[in-house]
């Protein structure tokens, strides 16, 4: 399974999760940037509405690869203090990942269905379908490879594919840099192939951590609602023990969640 623009810490880091006849040069080319088995980030979200007042959210989010075809997330937000304590968690399956959320002003632990899945997560620009997409835990119907460009001066491969039905998309098209396999492009289109948002990465905040090339600061627009989310990554680990309660729904409202600070 290929996975559709993992975020920041993998995030961005490979494209199109399952999708059919991805060429083996860009599938090779994005494996290259997914972890071994975990990985950890620390994130600043900062969301701008469209009156131009400004939100910040801090955030860690941690990966577990619990299989080479099964994986689970988990985001924990820090601040704004109303959030403070809630937690986000997908487990990848097969033919749907199960998502479930906890928030201490509510005292229990909920399954995010199907009709949630368009829902804003905690008033970003960053909707749940967009979550499951950005950790490539979401499957497309087809894709199809396009002829390559240049994006900000940087060679690209063009990748195009169709969401299945129940998405809040039809269409998406990625651009991935050739030199380190992430996505500086990723345009997401509503029904209608009106285009609804926009992810891009700067050539210049691509880093390295280690052998692994991630976005240190990405911007997601909606075009629609003339909002917009900037995400900063603030640190990052890769391949570090994370226990398996992390990831356990029943253990997610307790659970005690690692710190990445020094």
């Amino acid at each position: 399974m290929i996975r559709l623009f993992l975020l920041p810490y993998l995030l961005l880091a490979a494209t199109l999760a399952g999708a059919a006849d991805i060429p083996a040069e860009i599938e090779s080319c994005m494996r290259q940037n997914l972890p071994q088995t975990t990985s950890m980030q620390s994130i600043e979200l900062r969301v701008v509405d469209r009156s131009h007042y400004e939100q910040i959210l801090e955030s860690d989010i941690f990966l577990k690869r619990f299989s080479e075809e099964q994986a689970r997330v988990m985001m924990y937000f820090h601040e704004p203090v109303d959030i403070r304590g809630a937690r986000f968690l997908i487990i990848e399956k097969q033919p749907q990942n199960d998502m479930y959320i906890y928030m201490p002003s509510l005292f229990k632990v909920r399954r995010v269905t199907s009709k949630r899945i368009s829902s804003s997560i905690m008033g970003t620009d960053f909707s749940y379908e967009d979550f499951e997409r950005i950790h490539g835990m979401l499957t497309d119907i087809s894709a199809k490879r396009l002829p390559d460009e240049t994006l900000a001066g940087r060679s690209v491969f063009v990748l195009e594919s169709f969401p299945e039905q129940g998405s809040g998309y039809s269409r998406v098209a990625t651009y991935i840099d050739k030199q380190t396999c992430i996505p500086l492009q990723t345009d997401l289109f509503e029904h209608g192939d009106q285009l609804r948002k926009q992810m891009t990465v700067a050539p210049d905040d691509i880093k390295q951590a280690g052998d692994i090339w991630y976005p240190a600061q990405l911007l997601m627009k909606d075009l629609r609602d003339k909002t917009q989310t900037t995400l900063f990554v603030k640190d990052i680990r890769i391949d570090t023990e994370l226990d398996d309660g992390l990831f356990d729904p029943e253990q997610l409202k307790q659970v005690d969640v690692p710190t990445l600070k020094p």
